[in-house]
């Protein structure tokens, strides 16, 4: 029989990935706004840094640590920026992915969270969470160059880089409001739906009501994605934004049960009511151990 044993990659620290694209950066940013296309494509993917596997094991926190700023300005140099713009029409909400990318490439972390944040209000969460593999990162010229979806410009990545930025370093400010309406608008559920309707709709000046169910804002973003997934801070921080915008929250309130759907409107005087109440169960697997301690669905 074969001895033959099969290791493991070396898990790499993240100042080694720090220093390593600190070289990198250095030669590139001179010729920044000059890099060819083959010259961008030949830039390799930077690693996502993350707990030591040793230490992880052993505890709950996140498991990827986020790009350094070395790292983001390195794969945003990776970017093409193609005029067809691909990546965007694989964005759900259609970020203008190119240009946060070209501002984070010349370290404008400002200017690239900003134009996230035009068409997002949960650009931490997305950028952990949202499958971008199947989305923007799919469509992304340079993965297909490459053959290879996973050598894709990391768009997510970015996306959280610059929005962990922004708030690590004080800088977030809630939207612009528009003048009050003197409408009303009801949302049921504070999931990812409810919170992006709650946004969008206060941003052009109405009244808005958020109903949970739960005693806990953020729907499946904190009773279904794990911590090491998705801190619940950053969830927490995302719905803050929401109050400052003037958006009123009620928990422990079960819309149908506490009180009519129809009542909302008949009664209470909304104009409007948009339900996100969500799934409201995991999708199992069906397999032997799955219901054992410490599994986790």
């Amino acid at each position: 029989m074969s001895s033959e044993t099969t290791t493991s990659p070396r898990h790499r620290s993240l100042e080694e990935l720090t220093a390593e694209a600190r070289n990198l950066l250095a030669k590139l940013e001179p010729r920044r706004t000059s890099l060819t296309a083959k010259e961008r494509l030949a830039i390799p993917p930077q690693e996502m840094p993350s707990q030591d596997p040793i230490t992880r094991r052993g505890n709950m926190n996140e498991v990827a640590l986020g790009y350094t700023a070395e790292q983001a300005r390195v794969e945003a140099m990776r970017c093409l920026g193609c005029r067809n713009a691909p990546c965007v029409r694989g964005c759900p909400v259609r970020i203008r992915i190119p240009d946060f990318i070209a501002a984070t490439a010349a370290g404008d972390f400002a200017s690239a969270i900003r134009i996230i944040k035009e068409n997002s209000l949960l650009p931490a969460v997305c950028g952990r969470v949202c499958p971008q593999e199947t989305q923007c990162q799919k469509e992304c010229t340079v993965g297909r160059s490459l053959k290879n979806v996973d050598k894709a410009v990391m768009i997510g990545r970015l996306e959280r880089f610059v929005a962990d930025w922004e708030r690590e370093n004080g800088l977030q400010k809630p939207p612009a409001v528009k003048p009050e309406t003197g409408r009303k608008v009801a949302v049921v559920g504070s999931g990812p739906a409810g919170i992006t309707c709650a946004a969008d709709v206060r941003r052009e000046g109405h009244a808005v009501t958020m109903f949970e169910a739960l005693h806990k804002t953020g729907g499946v973003m904190v009773y279904g994605i794990p911590e090491f997934r998705l801190p619940k801070k950053i969830v927490e921080n995302e719905i803050s934004i929401l109050s400052a915008m003037g958006v009123k929250i009620v928990t422990d309130f079960v819309v149908g049960r506490t009180r009519p759907l129809m009542d909302l409107m008949k009664k209470d005087g909304y104009n409007a009511v948009f339900v996100g109440s969500g799934a409201g169960l995991p999708k199992f697997m069906e397999i032997e151990g799955e219901n054992l301690v410490g599994v986790f669905s």
